[in-house]
């Protein structure tokens, strides 16, 4: 077969299914099934369970607000704003928020 042509109808279609064979698959321009974030993500998100018993409750419910979102955030530049989020709020507690400022350089590849 030259191309690919593909009909579908109804709310539930995705679209082509790809598999790239990395442990993704790409259904309808959207990834799923993949580990959300990868393991520079769950280091960021270790990080800042360490530095939350630190934070006044107000830090606390913006970093988790960040927090929970960042995971599975697709745009890079989303997730960048999520990120420097946390890592402003992890530079004013001073030396307690240096190992999620790295996490944090480490998943946006600084």
């Amino acid at each position: 077969m030259s191309g690919d042509h593909i009909q579908q109808y109804g709310a539930g279609s995705i679209g082509k299914a790809e598999h790239s064979g990395s442990g993704d698959i790409v259904a309808g321009g959207k990834t799923v099934g993949s580990t959300a974030g990868g393991p520079a993500v769950e280091a960021l998100l270790q990080e800042i369970q360490r530095l939350r018993p630190h934070l006044d409750e107000h830090d606390r419910a913006e970093v988790d607000a960040a927090a929970n979102s960042i995971a599975a955030e697709t745009s890079a530049e989303r997730r960048r704003s999520l990120v420097q989020r946390i890592t402003g709020i992890a530079a004013l507690v001073g030396e307690l928020g240096v190992p999620v400022i790295a996490a944090a350089r480490a998943l946006l590849g600084a």
